[in-house]
């Protein structure tokens, strides 16, 4: 009984041990569908979004992170005198009304497959912001630039998406403490992700698009600012690395 016990424990330690694959990246393309009095004030959105996830199980079906978006909801473009005593030199004056959402995330996953659905829980903090600056007609550079509102609101929801995996390397060999050990890690997998979040949030103040001009092409100082609990559905089409 003995040397049956001492044979499994020296087969134990002898046999390769297998470290798993514990961060996930994502990086791509969002777009928004706004909701509600939301959508009557805004237009569909456009933006990135990147996000972080560690796996805290084995088999990588449940993980913790971050993820943030940034997003443009509408944009004004126009030729404007530098300035009332100079009016025969013009600029390109352009206004970008965004917003940027940074939330935590939950997430649970399909452990394996080609094909793995994947649910998500989120809460976190959005800011909206329009920014106006004054671009270089010849170089498109940056000459001046300044932040007109601002306002942020506490944000949460949920969704759920498929990861698609397109690639998946060799398994690699282990490391401790910078040292190669034996034994080998998870290969390295990527993944097209396809991913819509339902978000809800607070009544925020933001300015509509094109807000800040007259309709004869004037600065209306008489800012119209628009009030509205935030409620949309952010959609993704990203790609997903595993290591």
């Amino acid at each position: 009984m003995k040397q049956t016990s001492l044979v499994l424990l020296t087969l134990m330690l002898a046999a390769p041990t297998i470290a798993f694959t514990q961060h996930q990246a994502t990086i791509g393309l969002s777009i928004t569908d706004p909701r509600g009095q939301f959508d009557r004030n805004t237009d569909t959105g456009f933006g990135f979004t990147g996000s972080y996830l560690y796996a805290l199980t084995a088999n990588r079906s449940f993980a913790i992170g971050l993820n943030g978006t940034l997003q443009t909801y509408g944009s004004t473009n126009r030729r404007a005198a530098l300035s009332g005593t100079i009016p025969d030199i013009t600029v390109d004056v352009e206004t970008d009304n965004q917003t940027f959402f940074f939330q935590g995330l939950l997430q649970l996953k399909a452990p394996t497959g080609v094909v793995q659905p994947y649910i998500q829980g989120t809460g976190g903090f959005g800011w909206f912001f329009t920014r106006t600056s004054i671009d270089d007609p010849l170089t498109n550079v940056t000459i001046l630039s300044d932040t007109n509102q601002n306002d942020g609101t506490w944000i949460w929801g949920g969704g759920g998406g498929l990861l698609i995996r397109v690639y998946e390397g060799q398994p690699r060999p282990g490391f401790s403490g910078g040292r190669l050990q034996e034994g080998v890690r998870d290969p390295m997998r990527a993944y097209i992700d396809l991913g819509a979040r339902y978000i809800k949030g607070n009544e925020v103040e933001y300015l509509r698009e094109g807000s800040l001009v007259t309709d004869d092409g004037e600065l209306d100082i008489d800012r119209r600012l628009a009030r509205s609990e935030i409620e949309l559905i952010q959609y993704q089409i990203a790609v997903t690395f595993e290591f």
